[in-house]
């Protein structure tokens, strides 16, 4: 249930804390903060975010509580602890020798998330296909959909709780603890799906629009030296093979270009996707 508060305008609300793709985030109240979405967000998205960041919590990977829906001025929001901290990605701003801690943090919480089980979650194999009906995915003909079925289906399952947008942005690295944050896109399935979309979004994501060249060039070869030090930890932590994560390599592509629809990934998004069907019997 969504509480409407008439008595606030968006005028009145404390200076922004932060912003994102999907919202905004403003003080409320003591020790809290709300979350609003933005008005073209889908409600059942600001559901699943609800959802599963009360299940997140409840199995001891997020220790941040999610309280309650309010609604202000048409937008949809939701009440978080506030925590104080910066994101994964700042540390080595503040202090470079912290670059190198950062893939070994990534691989460790990344590893104790996926010992979690859960049965309440979207299951990732099904959230994948699903995409295919999505109107970025049109694309498609119904061979190829039919293929792209067919290779999600013959992936292994699992019950692991999957975060699916897992990166050093998505961790606030407070005083006694790193909490994972965001958790909207949560799923639960087999572990190496969660680690294969982590793996393209250090090496094919959209970076923030608007970013300098230099600095882009800059952020390009962190993030291969975070990525190389992150695989190399999980798969130290795990046990899991890199043949196992690439196998995820298709319904990442699938989420990615059906769920974000980011203009400046879709060209590429839609060639690599059409180059793993054409191999595809």
């Amino acid at each position: 249930m969504v509480k409407s508060v008439q008595s606030t305008k968006l005028s009145q609300l404390p200076s922004r804390i932060a912003i994102g793709r999907s919202a905004e985030i403003f003080p409320w109240g003591e020790g809290k903060v709300v979350k609003l979405f933005f008005s073209d967000i889908p409600k059942e998205d600001i559901e699943f975010e609800y959802k599963n960041t009360l299940e997140a919590n409840k199995l001891g990977v997020c220790s941040m509580r999610c309280y309650e829906k309010i609604e202000i001025e048409n937008r949809i929001g939701i009440v978080l602890d506030f925590i104080e901290g910066v994101s994964l990605t700042k540390l080595p701003e503040q202090n470079p020798i912290k670059l190198f801690e950062v893939p070994k943090i990534l691989a460790e919480l990344h590893s104790k998330l996926h010992k979690k089980e859960t049965g309440s979650l979207r299951e990732i194999k099904s959230y994948a296909k699903s995409t295919l009906a999505l109107k970025p995915l049109k694309f498609l003909n119904v061979e190829e959909r039919k293929k792209a079925e067919k290779l999600i289906d013959a992936l292994p399952g699992g019950s692991s709780i999957l975060h699916m947008d897992f990166h050093p942005e998505n961790i606030v690295v407070s005083k006694d603890e790193n909490i994972v944050i965001d958790w909207r896109t949560a799923a639960k399935g087999n572990r190496a799906a969660d680690v294969a979309y982590t793996v393209f979004l250090f090496k094919d994501a959209e970076l923030w629009p608007g970013t300098p060249k230099l600095k882009l060039l800059f952020y390009t070869i962190v993030r291969s030296i975070i990525l190389r030090g992150y695989l190399k930890n999980y798969i130290s932590l795990s046990g899991i093979t890199l043949e196992e994560i690439d196998a995820w390599k298709l319904p990442i592509l699938l989420l990615r270009a059906g769920v974000w629809d980011i203009d400046s990934e879709r060209d590429s998004l839609q060639k690599q996707i059409r180059k793993i069907l054409s191999g595809t019997k």
